[in-house]
């Protein structure tokens, strides 16, 4: 009767489900967030130097991928990123232009997913590819417009929570920058090249469904 009632508890404490288990195979995801872009150095050819910041802005991007080894990602991303331009100070004149400055970036990631005994598992990762930046300001004395195509690269950290055996939860930080883009610009009428930084600062959160 005892070692009938051992072997039942021991049968009990199995069944007991554990943390969901990261899924190898491919995967698709989902994301959007927050995108907090640096003040930017500006420069505009034949009329001077300067300085622009941001608004707050957003992002919306998605990838596919393959887990492989429990624990080592691979995946093409591509996603978009965009914020108000707040103030633009160029040549000594300052203005607060109406506009946005944005950006979109395609590129090949690597993740290392740390193991890690907790339903929570964290993971660090990184990547380059190309950005396409465009800017559309036509305010006031400022104009600016055009796009430029860039090499781009990002590094991320996060944590990933395996919901369900096909589903994951996921938050990051993300830091992105790339060179730096030229655009089309004119101030008080006198045209030139607007040559910038790109510098952003990026919360997101993503689904993941792995098959």
């Amino acid at each position: 009767m005892r070692r009938a009632l051992f072997v039942c508890l021991g049968l009990g404490i199995c069944a007991v489900p554990g943390p969901a288990a990261a899924e190898n195979g491919l995967y698709l995801e989902l994301q959007g967030g927050a995108t907090f872009l640096q003040d930017s150095d500006v420069s505009i050819s034949g009329i001077g130097s300067g300085n622009v910041s941001f608004d707050t802005g957003w992002n919306a991007g998605g990838a596919i991928g393959f887990r492989m080894f429990d624990l080592v990602r691979l995946e093409a991303h591509g996603s978009y990123r965009q914020a108000d331009l707040d103030e633009v100070k160029i040549a000594g004149v300052k203005v607060s232009p109406g506009g946005f400055a944005g950006a979109a970036a395609f590129l090949g990631n690597v993740y290392l997913d740390i193991p890690f005994p907790l339903p929570i598992k964290p993971y660090i990762g990184g990547g380059a590819g190309v950005a396409i930046f465009s800017a559309d300001v036509n305010h006031g004395n400022l104009d600016v417009n055009g796009d430029d195509t860039k090499f781009a690269w990002n590094v991320m950290g996060g944590v990933f929570w395996p919901v369900w055996r096909h589903l994951e939860l996921d938050v990051r930080y993300r830091y992105i920058t790339s060179d730096d883009p030229k655009v089309d610009a004119s101030l008080f009428g006198f045209g030139g090249t607007a040559k910038a930084q790109f510098e952003a600062h990026e919360v997101v959160g993503a689904l993941r469904f792995v098959f």
